[in-house]
C-alpha cells in the first residue's frame, strides 16, 4: 500500500465488547436451608453470598439477556467486579468504581481479546487489543470518548502511528517492512494532502496532493 493509501482512512476502532449489559446484581432473599447432610447437587437460578452483617457481597446468576455472571460487591454493597459469559460464549471481566461506573473492561469477542480503560466519568479513555488480522493495536481517546491517536502494526510488520482531531486522522507516521519511513498530512475530509518519504536509495521526497487526492507535484527533493 502506498503512503497516500495507508493513511487515507479513519483511525481504527477497538470497539470493546460489553458483557451483555452491566454486571449488576438482582436483589433476592437468600432462603434458609437446614439440611441434615450436604447435598451432592444444588440447582437454582440465583445464589447470593452475604457477610456477617447480612450485606450482599457476591451473587451468581443468569440475567434476562442470557449472561451467566458472578458479581462481587464491597462492604457497602457497591458492585466492584463482575465476571460473565454471554449467551454466545463471549467472556468478559469488568472492574467498577464506587459509583458503579466501569473503569476497566477485559473481553473476548469474535476470537479477539481487548482491554479498555475508562475515566472517572465512565467514558473510554484507552483501548488495547488485536485487530482482525491478528496484529496488536493501541487507541487513545479524548474526554468525549473520541479516538485521537492510534498505534498498530500491519500484517506486513509495518508500524503506523495516527493522530487526529475530533473528526478523523490528520497525521500519520509509519515505517515500511523494508525500513522506509514516511509522514502523511491529511485534510479534514480524510484525503492525503502531503507526504514526506525516504526511498530505498536514501533520497527524501515531498509530494503534494490536491483536494481530490490527486498528485499535483512530483517528489520534491
Amino acid at each position: 500500500m502506498n503512503m497516500q493509501g495507508r493513511f487515507g482512512f479513519l483511525m481504527m476502532t477497538l470497539a470493546g465488547a460489553t458483557l451483555g449489559g452491566a454486571l449488576a446484581g438482582y436483589l433476592v432473599s437468600a432462603a434458609a436451608v437446614n439440611a441434615a447432610a450436604t447435598p451432592k447437587l444444588i440447582t437454582a437460578k440465583n445464589f447470593v453470598l452475604v457477610d456477617h452483617k447480612g450485606v450482599k457481597r457476591a451473587e451468581l446468576d443468569v440475567t434476562d439477556k442470557g449472561v451467566a455472571e458472578l458479581a462481587v460487591f464491597d462492604g457497602a454493597g457497591h458492585l466492584r467486579a463482575g465476571l460473565g459469559v454471554a449467551r454466545d460464549g463471549a467472556p468478559g471481566l469488568g472492574i467498577y468504581g464506587r459509583d458503579g461506573k466501569t473503569r476497566i473492561e477485559v473481553a473476548l469477542g469474535g476470537g479477539l481479546g481487548r482491554v479498555r480503560l475508562f475515566d472517572a466519568a465512565g467514558k473510554p479513555a484507552a483501548a488495547l487489543g488485536v485487530t482482525p488480522s491478528g496484529m496488536p493495536a493501541l487507541v487513545l481517546m479524548d474526554k468525549e470518548g473520541r479516538e485521537r491517536a492510534s498505534l498498530d502494526v500491519a500484517s506486513d510488520g509495518a508500524p503506523t502511528l495516527r493522530m487526529g482531531d475530533a473528526n478523523g486522522t490528520r497525521l500519520g507516521l509509519d515505517v515500511t517492512n523494508k525500513g522506509l519511513p514516511g509522514v502523511a498530512l491529511l485534510g479534514t475530509n480524510g484525503i492525503t494532502r502531503a507526504t514526506l518519504t525516504v526511498n530505498s536509495s536514501g533520497d527524501g521526497a515531498l509530494t503534494l496532493f490536491g483536494p481530490d487526492g490527486k498528485q499535483v507535484t512530483g517528489g520534491l527533493p
